[in-house]
């Protein structure tokens, strides 16, 4: 079985030092904790320091941490950033330490590590088969690379969005778009804005998100883009929610920091109706395998292209390539991955042929 970046943090070759705090932070010290390796302190970005602690320890200044502990140490990178700033300080640590990226379970599953792999073998493997260009094995592989090491050079190939949905959409006739995870509206208006379809659903659970989105339907974005307050789900039904008005809102109790609500579930197929949905999108924060089951009906009337999420769960890495692929089974695959840090926002094309 191979080595895993716990199996060499248990190993302790350096002082370990936690960059971050939060929901990330805290779940793996939860890990550390439970496979009995401590960790030396916990540090926050310079400017970004207050009187303050985290877990009984205090949270220190990176310029602290330096002039205490030196440069030989290992500092565990504990959250998510699209920032440039952010990435760019990345790099740094990661030329001047042993730095490490640990990827823990999102909204559930197992910890990705070498025994999780080794039993999910012929799973990936299938899965890494399906893609219909080398360029997707490739990113496949960094996957679950990344997952394994927590090394940053894994983390390279990535594009924008819009590069991604002109390249792989941009030949499509889209007349409706179904956006799961609206948010605010920033996938919505790349849709408009490359794809030009009629009409845009964009279904977004948040109260606090919704509103925003709604304000953006408004005022900034086309009459075209319907805004949907609810959770694609596999049934219609209220759902208990956990609401952050961010992008860390998700299914209940996914977070200690998120406020505990009630949202209203919805079934693709109940919102498409007998309409044509050419493409749906969804990043549903751990439940896009129950949104794609709530809109079979509507995938095997009109075939759509799909855009999807794989990294909130540690099986949807190969589950859901599998399962698009069985309900259909003629459409091409694809991975595409937007700049981000850690290996999130790692999205699933399966696109008409």
């Amino acid at each position: 079985m191979r080595e895993c970046l716990w199996d060499r943090l248990a190993k302790r070759e350096r002082p370990i030092w936690l960059y971050g705090t939060g929901n990330g932070a805290d779940k793996i010290l939860d890990i550390l904790e439970a496979r009995g390796i401590p960790v030396d302190g916990v540090f926050a970005s310079d400017g970004f320091v207050r009187s303050r602690t985290f877990r009984g320890m205090p949270v220190r200044s990176y310029s602290d941490v330096r002039a205490v502990a030196g440069d030989d140490i290992t500092v565990l990178f504990a959250f998510g950033s699209a920032r440039e700033d952010v990435i760019d300080f990345v790099r740094m640590l990661d030329a001047r330490h042993d730095l490490l990226i640990p990827e823990v379970p999102l909204y559930g599953g197992d910890l990705f590590d070498g025994a999780y792999c080794e039993r999910h073998r012929d799973d990936l493997a299938e899965a890494r088969s399906l893609f219909a260009e080398e360029r997707s094995r490739d990113l496949f592989d960094a996957a679950v690379e990344f997952r394994l090491t927590g090394r940053l050079y894994c983390l390279g190939d990535t594009e924008p969005m819009e590069t991604s949905v002109r390249e792989l959409l941009g030949n499509q006739r889209i007349r409706a778009v179904i956006d799961g995870g609206a948010f605010r509206g920033d996938s919505a208006e790349v849709f408009e804005n490359i794809l030009h379809p009629e009409t845009i659903w964009a279904a977004e659970p948040d109260p606090a998100s919704f509103r925003r989105l709604e304000a953006a339907a408004r005022t900034e974005l086309s009459g075209r883009i319907l805004p949907v307050n609810a959770a694609l789900w596999d049934e219609d039904a209220p759902l208990p929610y956990a609401a952050s008005g961010s992008r860390g809102s998700g299914e209940h109790g996914s977070s200690s920091r998120a406020k505990e609500t009630e949202v209203r579930g919805l079934t693709i197929d109940t919102l498409a109706g007998d309409s044509p949905v050419d493409l749906i999108k969804l990043d549903v924060e751990g439940a896009v395998h129950r949104a794609l089951k709530g809109a079979l009906n509507t995938i095997r009337r009109t075939g759509p292209n799909l855009a999807v999420s794989l990294y909130h769960r540690t099986d949807d890495l190969f589950a859901l390539p599998l399962f698009v692929h069985a309900v259909l089974p003629s459409h091409r695959l694809f991975l595409r991955r937007v700049p981000c840090l850690p290996m999130w926002d790692l999205t699933l094309y399966a696109v008409r042929p």
